[in-house]
């Protein structure tokens, strides 16, 4: 089982799970092919349109990796603002480069085609009065504003949300925090299952609670076991069958529970490192691909708007119709399949190309002078 401390002593040494690294950047991926709008090929067949439920196994990832990192010690005295300020730092600077890549893009855009200010650009999904509170990422939970500007960020001002909580309920109540974290994602699913659907807000929280907790639970019971000396062989198949679990899931009903039960399953499998499974995902393309999730994550809708009104450019004057699109309008690749499969690879691939320069020039300098701030050592790498 690869679990990497960062050295030294004292309680300030987390532990590392590469592997969940890796699973991260998988599911980043599974939300950038679900966010690039097809009406031919994979996602005419309805092949990933459940795969927005990857958010979700960001939940699961976050509680698990938090509660590795800080649970016990935040129980243990560690300073609920230093918790705070690591956390901030480690989302909201990329979070805020990204709002001013778009806000200054779709202010240019407008100057160049003032018909398209009030349709859609600069109004809706982009209305500069919402800017403040999506500065400071609150959008997620703000009932007023749900998706706006950068929206994938929703899940980001959750996890905030989720962070200090778990902080509070550690320093108030210690290691036992984890009961209540269970209890309220247990009735969370039990009621969007039996109780009627999530809705808007209470969606936005409403999922991360229940992923989080499950995952927050989960370490918990990782903590106070031996983990089980699984043959290689045994636990080949079970990782297996726990992806095979998660992608029912996400080519059926997408039902929350369901997903969030197999993506936990996943997690505790992948923690153990004993199968084949999650040792490939140690490997270098793996963990690289799980340093530039958060990235991939906030640049890829701004790209796919950018390829999309690109097109909406060149189309005519190439005489190709590979997408119907409109510059500040819908968007949709068109076919034929092969074809709008293939530009989808290609969209993908673009945007990982524009994720690194992102995540080398602010995502990492910008934690890394946080952690410098706050006093805490660098983490070693993965070895």
């Amino acid at each position: 089982m690869v679990r990497v401390s960062n050295g030294g002593t004292g309680a300030g040494e987390p532990l590392r799970f590469p592997v969940l690294d890796a699973l991260r950047g998988l599911a980043a991926l599974g939300v950038v092919f679900h966010h690039i709008p097809a009406t031919a090929g994979l996602s005419a067949a309805g092949f990933d349109a459940n795969f927005g439920r990857m958010v979700d196994l960001f939940f699961v990832l976050s509680g698990f990796v938090i509660a590795a990192s800080y649970g016990a010690k935040l129980s243990a005295g560690f300073s609920f603002s230093r918790f705070i300020w690591l956390r901030w730092g480690r989302v909201w600077p990329l979070h805020a480069a990204m709002l001013t890549v778009f806000s200054l893009s779709m202010l240019a855009l407008g100057v160049m085609r003032p018909e398209l200010r009030t349709h859609g650009l600069m109004a809706g999904q982009g209305d500069p009065a919402d800017l403040p509170i999506a500065f400071l990422l609150l959008q997620g939970v703000v009932p007023s504003l749900g998706i706006t500007w950068n929206h994938p960020s929703w899940s980001v001002s959750v996890e905030m949300l989720l962070y200090l909580l778990a902080a509070a309920g550690w320093k108030l109540a210690g290691k036992r925090v984890w009961m209540a974290w269970l209890a309220l994602a247990v009735a969370v699913l039990t009621f969007a299952t039996f109780g009627g659907p999530l809705d808007g807000l209470g969606s936005n929280i409403g999922r991360g609670i229940a992923g989080f907790g499950l995952g927050l639970a989960l370490h918990r019971a990782y903590e106070q076991s031996s983990p089980p000396q699984l043959p290689i062989a045994v636990a080949t198949v079970l990782e297996l069958a726990a992806f095979a679990a998660l992608g029912a899931v996400l080519w059926g009903s997408g039902n929350l529970m369901a997903f969030d039960l197999a993506a936990t399953a996943l997690v505790a499998l992948s923690a153990l490192q004993r199968g084949l499974v999650s040792r490939l995902l140690c490997a270098a393309p793996f963990q690289w691909l799980g340093t530039m999730s958060y990235a991939l994550y906030m640049v890829h809708v701004f790209v796919i708007g950018r390829v999309f009104d690109l097109l909406a450019v060149l189309q005519p004057r190439l005489g190709l119709m590979i997408a119907d699109s409109t510059i500040g309008g819908a968007d949709a690749l068109t076919g034929p399949d092969w074809q709008a499969d293939a530009m989808k690879l290609l969209i993908m691939a673009l945007c990982l190309i524009v994720a690194v320069p992102f995540a080398r020039l602010i995502e990492q300098p910008a934690r890394a002078w946080s952690r410098r701030l706050a006093g805490q050592p660098e983490p070693r790498p993965a070895n």
